[in-house]
């Protein structure tokens, strides 16, 4: 048994390692499910079809459509600059000449943190917004002379934290414990929009103390690429009101009018073709459609192949050995579903699937300690959001990438305001949970 659980171990680490050094993730989850069956005596044609397969094909048809329209819209916003519409709007109404250099750098990270955060509530996902605000982020970093290597951090505060633990939001960290627990998607809406306030005050304050420390060390900033260059203006885009139509469309089907999310998002993006039309290159829609199937298809195809891999570990009895001894640590209930969430996300790579994995195997314990469902949802929202964002992280990596930042240098800065802050929010809403339980229905 204690090899089993080194295998599964071992399962996880190699698929991570393989994903960091650029293999697929489908090819990596393969390998590792196969160090898995072989470490735990599982047949590994049965491995392969009776758990990893099916464990792919249920995740995918529960979530394929959101993915799916997910990337359309964020590939739309992309196309038409609409998105870059949102990212320069912000920042010119937050920002000043007149400011003194620190308070421009901490109105720098927290308008980025408040533009990524509003275009991932507006279902672009994160991977997008990174390629649309760059342009706009290396503009203020130059400004507010903030060394280079912080910009992943400073963009991803908020694409990776509250922006999918808030209530209401269409991102799969609200949405999937909504299907799992039978919520709503605005459960726990006051300890929620609490623990973000939160967090967007701890990531400002954290990451604007590692960047004067680093600048008071002599650091400052330094464009070392081609693509640092600064936003252009000349291209046509849509008016700021125009760019935010679509987002309170969304907001009014998912939260109000309490369609599906799915239909939702499909409704938002036929809404937005038709809106942003004349912005469109050479109005080609059907281009920009492909490339969104093309982009939510990988993405899907992705997080099902982890999923797949979590089924056949699911499924030996080292990992039920490892449930079981969380569940006998005789644990705060609280405590006991942030560290079963966090530690599967930190698995997994990614908060979506953590949760999908986690969430099944822990509510039921954790409800029959008295908490309401409601409360599991948010504070399993907030917690997805601790860990998944390790250095093998898809997005972690393609953000350091995209922006010419060596991880080596830019993960320090990451961590704090993806692992830190997050877990301050956390157990801001966690507190507030538990103290006050009626607040969280």
């Amino acid at each position: 048994m204690t090899w089993g659980i080194i295998g599964c171990l071992l399962g996880f680490v190699l698929m991570g390692s393989l994903t960091y050094k650029g293999w697929h993730i489908a090819i990596a989850s393969l390998a590792g499910a196969l160090i898995v069956a072989l470490t735990n005596s599982l047949p590994v044609t049965n491995a392969y079809l009776e758990y990893y397969l099916p464990g792919m094909g249920g995740f995918l048809s529960s979530y394929f459509g959101q993915f799916l329209f997910g990337a359309m819209l964020a590939e739309i916003y992309s196309a038409t600059g609409a998105g870059l519409t949102v990212a320069v709007g912000i920042s010119k109404f937050f920002i000043r000449e007149n400011f003194s250099q620190n308070r421009k750098r901490m109105m720098v990270i927290f308008v980025l943190i408040l533009i990524s955060a509003a275009l991932e509530f507006a279902g672009v996902g994160a991977s997008l917004i990174v390629m649309v605000i760059y342009p706009v982020a290396l503009s203020l970093f130059r400004m507010a002379d903030i060394p280079k290597k912080y910009i992943v951090a400073a963009i991803l505060g908020g694409c990776l934290g509250f922006a999918n633990d808030l209530p209401g939001s269409p991102q799969p960290g609200n949405t999937i414990p909504m299907k799992i627990l039978g919520t709503s998607s605005s459960a726990g809406l006051i300890p929620g929009i609490i623990g973000a306030v939160v967090e967007i005050c701890a990531m400002v304050f954290l990451l604007n103390l590692v960047i004067k420390h680093g600048i008071d060390n002599g650091e400052a900033f330094h464009p070392e690429t081609d693509m640092d260059r600064d936003v252009d203006d000349r291209k046509m885009r849509p008016r700021m009101w125009k760019a935010l139509l679509p987002v309170l469309v969304l907001f009014l089907l998912f939260n109000i009018v309490k369609l599906d999310i799915n239909i939702s998002l499909a409704v938002t993006c036929i809404f937005s073709c038709i809106l942003f039309f004349r912005y469109f290159p050479g109005r080609d829609i059907k281009g920009t459609a492909a490339r969104g199937i093309t982009q939510g298809v990988v993405a899907t195809i992705s997080i099902c192949a982890v999923i797949g891999f979590s089924t056949v570990v699911q499924n030996t009895e080292a990992f039920q050995k490892i449930i079981n001894s969380l569940v006998e640590l005789n644990m705060n209930p609280y405590i006991l579903l942030i560290v079963c969430v966090a530690f599967m996300c930190m698995l997994c790579g990614g908060s979506a699937t953590g949760q999908a994995i986690a969430l099944p195997i822990v509510a039921p314990i954790i409800k029959g300690a008295g908490v309401s469902a409601e409360a599991i949802h948010r504070i399993s929202s907030f917690a997805g959001a601790i860990l998944d964002t390790m250095p093998y992280a898809g997005t972690v990596v393609m953000a350091h990438a995209y922006a010419k930042v060596k991880i080596s240098e830019g993960y320090p800065a990451v961590f704090v305001i993806s692992v830190i802050a997050t877990t301050i929010s956390t157990a801001t809403v966690t507190v507030i949970c538990a103290l006050f339980p009626m607040l969280a229905c």
